[in-house]
């Protein structure tokens, strides 16, 4: 796919109804490696007022998103989907932006892994994900 197509896929990947409520976006995307952030909102809270940390459905989803972006970074890539994804919490974001970076580690014809840090503003990590994309 060539470069320009790549920006199509990258805004592509951007506009999705669900990367837009979280308000995702990438940061850098090249070589089967992609760095996104999300911005700290209320709405990504658990219960419990503004100190509640960040909900973990949506760290994961930015471990998903930045996977995605990692996998389309590789030249190869014409379509993709998640097959699965195991995220470890290692410890609370509270009142943070969270930035994601995502490695593809083994990109072969038919599946692709990704490894994803989850940091917060202060560089501490949040969580880390193994995720397993179909690509062809």
């Amino acid at each position: 796919m060539p470069m320009n197509d790549r920006a199509e896929a990258f805004e592509s990947i951007e506009r999705a109804p669900f990367a837009v409520m979280l308000a995702l976006k990438i940061e850098s995307a090249e070589h089967g490696v992609a760095v996104a952030r999300m911005p700290f909102r209320p709405a990504i809270l658990n219960d419990g007022g503004h100190r509640a940390p960040v909900h973990g459905g949506a760290i994961a989803a930015l471990a998903d998103f930045t996977a995605c972006a990692a996998v389309w970074s590789l030249e190869q890539t014409t379509r993709s989907a998640t097959v699965a994804m195991s995220i470890n919490f290692t410890g609370p974001a509270v009142q943070s932006d969270l930035v994601a970076k995502a490695s593809v580690t083994r990109a072969g014809r038919r599946l692709a892994s990704i490894a994803v840090e989850i940091r917060d503003r202060a560089g501490a990590r949040v969580a880390d994900a193994l995720v397993t994309y179909a690509v062809s």
